[in-house]
């Protein structure tokens, strides 16, 4: 992971470096938002561990979009994403007779937390209306977490408040985030709002 993540780095880094200098400085927009996040695939569990049940995830990220021409864009972004879970998480176990019996308990509720790098692009279908994707790392910073690599889709709208200042409305499907508990990764819809400032 270490190997993938110093090549996702120098990539990001030799990218912004290229699209720094084909560009005016003045086409520089910084974005700064909240997100929420919403599994989608809460019901896969194994047999003899804990059921996936999370109840939602959320966050802050910064992007910085930068234009590789009129219409695609390039975009860099860091962030922290806490996944939370269920606190009546569902245990399975396999008794001698090989029948399966299923217990809750309270002292099973956590929270994920991660500190995703990505590296994207986007492209205007229109003036303020686009297609986006991204993919990176997404670093573990709480104890219960692996760092993963995850990919994300949508698109989005932005709504101008002035020359320099508007929203940014993302929706996107996200895949990727690992832990140490299930043996899924975690698959989201993603709900983006955010405030963006173009120099």
């Amino acid at each position: 992971m270490n190997k993938i993540s110093c090549i996702l780095l120098t990539t990001l880094f030799m990218a912004c470096g290229i699209v720094a200098r084909a560009q005016k400085g003045n086409q520089t927009s910084i974005i700064i938002g909240t997100e929420l996040n919403i599994p989608v695939n809460i019901n896969d569990y194994p047999q003899s561990g804990p059921d996936v049940h999370y109840w939602g995830g959320y966050g802050i990220n910064a992007k910085l979009e930068k234009p590789i021409s009129s219409s695609l864009h390039f975009t860099a972004g860091l962030g922290v994403v806490i996944f939370q879970t269920n606190p009546n998480d569902l245990f399975g176990s396999v008794n001698p007779d090989n029948s399966t019996g299923f217990y809750y308990t309270d002292d099973y509720h956590t929270l994920y937390a991660y500190l995703p790098l990505t590296a994207g692009l986007k492209y205007y279908v229109s003036k303020y209306f686009y297609l986006s994707g991204e993919a990176g790392s997404a670093f573990k910073i709480s104890n219960r977490t692996n760092t993963s690599f995850i990919y994300s889709g949508g698109g989005g709208a932005v709504v101008p408040i002035g020359p320099h200042h508007g929203f940014d409305f993302n929706l996107r499907y996200e895949r990727g985030y690992k832990n140490v508990d299930y043996n899924f990764v975690i698959q989201s819809i993603g709900i983006n709002v955010a405030y963006k400032y173009r120099f």
